[in-house]
């Protein structure tokens, strides 16, 4: 996966209605489908997977889809098409009849398949809107004509697809349960942790809250804000006049000694050293 070097070849908002070349039709190249409205169904390889708002639907080159859609609610979606490998310069993304208009020029480089086997088929992204915004952010600032333009959308494409292999291959999935009391974590490291308040806010029971949290990060909830607490602390000390004292108190420690302690034992240094240096 770190070796691709994805690239935009077309990316538009586009409402399918059950066109006749919406049904067995070819990519040229990877194309991604974030569906916005509407219910439907995909099917390629021999399968079908439905398809409603925040699906998203990944399918590589060459591989046969048809796309069936509900007449009373058509779907519409953010479509972006890819070269993963080495960019054509063509717009062209889509071949409908092979043995008459199928151009093998055309056709996106490949070199690892595994890559692309991986990430097909369908996720839910509804959960995780951070992921959403940022498609949809691509697909936008591929259309304006800015200063660097390809090397951002290409960055930006480039992280995504990475995130979305963590979604799709790993067990470290995140949870936004979970990443609502990580954003106040950060938000507020100097808080006694109120765990009571992080249960009601992600509505789950104490074991299950535990759980999800060592499975997202692979800390306990107290060994991640202790981290936090830290990397704050090393920044405030580093880039501040502030007493170590006060960054403590700051953060919630009521012993210098021991914050010093944790320090120490974090970072291989008390924090007096580190403010010498």
């Amino acid at each position: 996966m770190a070796t691709i070097k994805p690239s935009i070849r077309a990316a538009h908002y586009y409402s399918y209605s059950g066109r006749v070349k919406e049904r067995n039709r070819f990519g040229y190249c990877c194309a991604f489908h974030l569906i916005d409205k509407g219910m439907g169904t995909i099917h390629m390889n021999g399968r079908s997977y439905p398809l409603r708002k925040g699906t998203l639907l990944f399918i590589p080159p060459g591989v046969n889809h048809s796309f069936n859609i509900s007449e009373s609610q058509p779907i519409s979606a953010y479509d972006m098409y890819c070269d993963f490998y080495s960019k054509k310069q063509t717009l062209i993304h889509l071949y409908f009849d092979p043995p008459r208009d199928y151009d093998e020029d055309l056709m996106s480089v490949v070199e690892d398949k595994k890559v692309l086997n991986s990430l097909m088929g369908v996720i839910q992204l509804s959960g995780y809107p951070e992921m959403i915004q940022t498609f949809i952010q691509i697909i936008r600032l591929n259309r304006v004509a800015i200063h660097f333009k390809d090397e951002i959308v290409n960055s930006l494409l480039y992280s995504w697809i990475l995130q979305l292999a963590n979604l799709k291959l790993s067990d470290n999935i995140p949870d936004y349960r979970i990443q609502k009391i990580i954003d106040l974590m950060e938000q507020f490291p100097g808080g006694h942790p109120p765990y009571q308040h992080w249960l009601e806010l992600c509505q789950l029971k104490k074991s299950q809250f535990y759980s999800l949290f060592k499975q997202m990060t692979g800390l306990s909830p107290n060994e991640y804000l202790v981290r936090i607490k830290m990397h704050r602390a090393y920044a405030m000390i580093h880039e501040t006049d502030q007493s170590i004292t006060s960054v403590a108190e700051s953060l919630g420690y009521s012993s210098i000694h021991y914050f010093s302690k944790q320090f120490s034992d974090y970072f291989g240094l008390p924090p007096s050293e580190l403010r010498k240096k």
